[in-house]
């Protein structure tokens, strides 16, 4: 192909992929889409396959590479170009009218006449964005002010926040700095999924959500993102007011909360603020308070900052709404592991607008610090706004009663246990106990697991209270007549003080069927994690799989071998040493083994053995896609890069390779084809 064909193409590229984010802001910034999904579709479509055929004319802002990074090994640190800093907290309109005398004694201005930027404060995480030449380079997190870690490759997957910049008046360097969350729904809708852990409230997930490692992850979660000012700028803006450096970003392209709004004085700040926290339960995101900032950009220079914070902005945060209720009684709940936590069951009472009925208790320590006992008055604070917790006893009843830890378990009448050094009691009935039976099947069937679907956690509880399952091997032996059976038997039981009737159709039947047969052929790494064993998750399951190939193998290690892996400590080496000992545990494994299940060992790993190398693709490979080889890497223990840098182990170089083969040239890093790839992992 001539330069000029290349040229040719390079700009229509450019745009098609100028024409894609458009549409994107349109989209999801804007609210307001211009093009038809079908439209849309085909356009993305188009994009793909040009650069599937051009695959060195890929650039990072282009639509295509919002998703699809390789899982890193940890964060890196940057230095934010400048600080990022924190503010200073009001709570009383007294602390207010302090602040604004200062600011009154510090301009030589009447505080009553000043104008404030009035702005949500987003209960989210500070994020911090770098743009070089209009094009998204690194997003870090706010970390101590001046060092955060780089996020960019998740931060790349909320479609709110621009690749690049729209505009023509862009500096060529500048940081923008906002806030990434999840709206209430978003977060109902994690919570829901049983394959999800459960998170304490919105902010809590969008912080786990950017701090993933797998950006897959991310980009699976309901993120969003507002933006509020900006740090660095290479060049002079000609910007007058913090209202005007909002419309600014707005012309970037990024999203900026609607509830903003330009106030005068104290009196329009709380104005503002009475208004804001009236409405605050139908606002579609978490919100804890106002951020008030002097809204002319000249007096917010001659305010300067005060430590870490800027004198020319305050936030004037929410109250946590307490209410104060009766204790009824306490049960305890056994959860998979068979730790037990007490619950309170609460006389209801409505809490930041949610109908509150119970509280965790935490664990026997807390109700001792506490001094919680039945019978009680106690207030009661949703925990971030979310979780319901138990502040502190109000009043003490009469005849208030002790909460004692059960010395059976309140499911299988199995002795309880409770360690000195250990906050928790755990049940001793193990595979005898329903709850932990339950809960060792929903986990099994979870989608990180064994992904076996149409198998609710309600409908396994039902499958288990009718006996039709008493442990995981029998989701072997369900059939089409015994489910069919199941559900003419209309079995009846009470829930929550009320009967229901179990449904199922034929065609959920046939799904829950095809999707056990599917999982007959599984991952080891898959296998192992899906057995639940404490302290075990699924990079340690890869880490076993990888190093052990086989689940005999695993079951006759050592643990003084086990302990030798990498991230794995003392605790959870004796969990997995002790797992295997378990003469219940080998049965059951045999039992699903034997009921047709195939194991999917790793290849062998040649001598050299790639554990925690990086590698990098380029060019157009020969007898695999790129997710084939991906995949394999990361099942041999290594590890996937879309950018070459010194700690690049090799790139795998294909036919018409790009500019990573020179950028691996320039620094040195080896350069290694397919074939050679393919003899270093013996196969």
């Amino acid at each position: 192909m001539s330069i000029k064909d290349t040229v040719y193409i390079k700009k229509d590229l450019e745009k098609l992929r100028d024409k894609i984010n458009i549409y994107n802001y349109q989209y999801y910034v804007l609210d307001n889409s211009k093009i038809s999904d079908h439209d849309y579709d085909v356009l993305f479509q188009k994009l793909l396959t040009m650069e599937e055929m051009f695959p060195d004319l890929i650039t990072d802002d282009s639509p295509s590479q919002r998703v699809g990074a390789s899982p890193l090994s940890k964060f890196e640190a940057v230095n934010h170009k400048e600080p990022m800093l924190s503010l200073n907290n009001v709570f009383k309109s007294e602390d207010l009218n302090l602040y604004m005398e200062r600011l009154e004694k510090q301009l030589n201005i009447d505080h009553k006449k000043m104008e404030f930027s009035a702005e949500p404060k987003l209960d989210g995480l500070a994020i911090n964005l770098l743009y070089e030449e209009g094009i998204l380079k690194i997003a870090t997190t706010r970390g101590d002010g001046t060092t955060g870690e780089n996020v960019t490759n998740n931060i790349r997957t909320i479609r709110t926040i621009p690749l690049r910049l729209l505009g023509k008046d862009v500096p060529k360097t500048i940081e923008i700095r906002g806030e990434v969350y999840i709206s209430k729904k978003g977060f109902e809708f994690i919570n829901s999924d049983m394959t999800e852990k459960k998170f304490a409230n919105p902010r809590n997930a969008a912080a786990g959500s950017i701090r993933q490692l797998d950006s897959s992850i991310a980009a699976n979660r309901p993120l969003d993102a507002f933006f509020y000012s900006i740090g660095f700028s290479s060049d002079e803006l000609k910007i007058k007011t913090q209202s005007d450096l909002l419309e600014k970003i707005t012309s970037w392209g990024f999203k900026v909360s609607n509830l903003n709004k330009v106030v005068i004085g104290q009196n329009g700040c709380e104005n503002f603020y009475n208004n804001i926290f009236e409405k605050r339960e139908s606002i579609p995101f978490e919100i804890d308070g106002i951020v008030y900032k002097v809204n002319d950009l000249n007096m917010q220079k001659k305010l300067g900052f005060i430590s870490r914070a800027p004198r020319w902005a305050i936030a004037h945060k929410f109250p946590a709404e307490e209410k104060v209720t009766i204790i009824e009684k306490v049960r305890f709940q056994v959860g998979r592991t068979g730790v037990l936590t007490p619950v309170a069951s609460l006389r209801p009472i409505q809490v930041g607008g949610v109908l509150i009925r119970n509280a965790t208790l935490h664990n026997m320590d807390e109700i001792k610090k506490k001094d919680i006992h039945i019978g009680d008055k106690v207030s009661i604070r949703r925990a971030g706004d979310v979780i319901p917790e138990i502040v502190n006893v109000v009043e003490k009843n009469i005849s208030r009663k002790k909460i004692s830890l059960p010395k059976k378990c309140p499911d299988c009448n199995s002795k309880i246990e409770k360690a000195k050094d250990m906050a928790f009691a755990k049940c001793t009935g193990k595979k005898v106990c329903p709850s932990q039976k339950k809960g060792a099947i929903i986990h099994y069937i979870s989608k990180k697991a064994m992904d076996i679907q149409g198998l609710g956690d309600k409908l396994i509880g039902r499958l288990v209270d009718e006996k039709l399952i008493n442990d995981i091997s029998d989701l072997y032996k369900l059939d089409e007549i015994k489910l069919q059976n199941f559900v003419m038997n209309k079995a009846i039981r009470e829930d929550s003080g009320k009967e229901y009737e179990i449904t199922l159709g034929d065609k959920s039947i046939k799904n829950i069927l095809d999707s056990i047969q599917s999982s007959m052929n599984v991952k080891l790494s898959n296998f192992i994690f899906s057995l639940g064993i404490s302290e075990v998750g699924e990079v340690t399951a890869r880490n076993l799989s990888n190093k052990y190939k086989t689940i005999d193998k695993l079951i006759n290690a050592k643990y003084e071998d086990i302990i030798e892996l990498r991230d794995i400590g003392p605790i959870a080496a004796k969990n997995i040493f002790d797992f295997f000992q378990d003469k219940n545990n080998l049965k059951l494994i045999q039992s699903i083994i034997d009921s047709g299940l195939k194991l999917n060992v790793n290849k062998k790993v040649s001598a050299t053995n790639i554990s925690d190398e990086i590698y990098v693709i380029t060019g157009k490979l020969k007898s695999k896609s790129r997710e084939e080889l991906k995949n394999l890497i990361i099942d041999n223990g290594g590890i996937v890069s879309n950018s070459v840098t010194k700690k690049t182990y090799a790139v795998i170089v294909g036919d018409n390779p790009g500019s990573k083969l020179d950028k691996a040239k320039k620094l040195g890093v080896k350069v290694i084809s397919e074939e050679k790839f393919y003899e270093r992992i013996d196969i």
